[in-house]
């Protein structure tokens, strides 16, 4: 049997697929970070009873900022991103979240004329003085996901993650990999030795067959992946299909079933 723990990201409103990935084996679902914030008062309180009810934990949420609030560049407001921190980590932690996924790719895009080192500089911040707080405020960890060259022009491989973890230098941050993303990277498996003690999430889908969920034969190495993955120590154990399908009963379910194997 499997020590790691397999789920499905999804939207809080999707109620149809949220019983769906129940069905097909999930062991907890992830929503949408911003998307929590989108909705209504009512909406949320009718979800929280819903989520009750539902029988599987939510302990994760991606998307941790909307595109419209900049976190790189000359237009930073951290007046606006601690209203919002505080508003969205209290929301996710009352459906009870655990882990904050930060990849944000357009929030955290560097804009043209803008040096690396200076959004360096500017994402340290933000996770050491900014995100961390809140994070420690309603007991929750976020995960900075590097994100391919293609979607984002900063942290766009695990290494470039790890080395802003090291310099926020805080228990609040640490590190999630995509598999999609690192294989789309080029990045060697063996790296993720690397990261010990930092890893806190883990998303998946196949970089060889079109950012599906794994299946058996799809051209994808998981096998070595998993290896890594125990010997990094990945403790959280959680990991969560983040990719297209055809069919998402089918799909999901072999993806779960092809998984456990490992």
């Amino acid at each position: 049997m499997s020590e790691f723990k397999f789920g499905v990201c999804l939207k809080f409103r999707d109620r149809e697929k949220l019983l769906t990935a129940k069905e097909s084996g999930a062991d907890f679902y992830e929503l949408g970070f911003s998307d929590l914030v989108s909705g209504s008062e009512e909406e949320i309180k009718e979800f929280i009873d819903f989520n009750k009810s539902y029988g599987l934990p939510c302990p994760a949420a991606n998307g941790m900022f909307p595109g419209e609030i900049r976190l790189v560049g000359p237009d930073v407001d951290y007046v606006k991103i601690d209203e919002y921190l505080d508003f969205a980590s209290e929301r996710f932690s009352s459906v009870g979240g655990e882990t904050v996924v930060f990849g944000s790719g357009n929030a955290r895009r560097c804009p043209d004329g803008w040096s690396y080192e200076k959004a360096t500089d500017q994402l340290v911040e933000l996770c050491a003085e900014h995100i961390a707080p809140y994070m420690r405020k309603y007991s929750l960890i976020c995960a900075i996901e590097p994100l391919r060259s293609c979607e984002c022009n900063v942290i766009t491989s695990a290494k470039r993650g790890f080395e802003i973890c090291r310099l926020a230098n805080v228990p609040e941050v640490k590190l999630l990999i995509d598999l999609f993303h690192f294989d789309a990277e080029k990045e060697e498996r063996e790296t993720i030795l690397d990261y010990k003690g930092y890893l806190q999430h883990i998303h998946i889908a196949s970089a060889t067959n079109n950012r599906k969920y794994p299946k058996p034969d799809d051209g994808t190495d998981y096998q070595t992946f998993f290896d890594m993955l125990k010997k990094a120590d990945y403790k959280v154990g959680r990991i969560s299909l983040e990719g297209g399908f055809d069919n998402f009963s089918d799909d999901s379910k072999t993806a779960f079933d092809f998984l456990r194997k490992f």
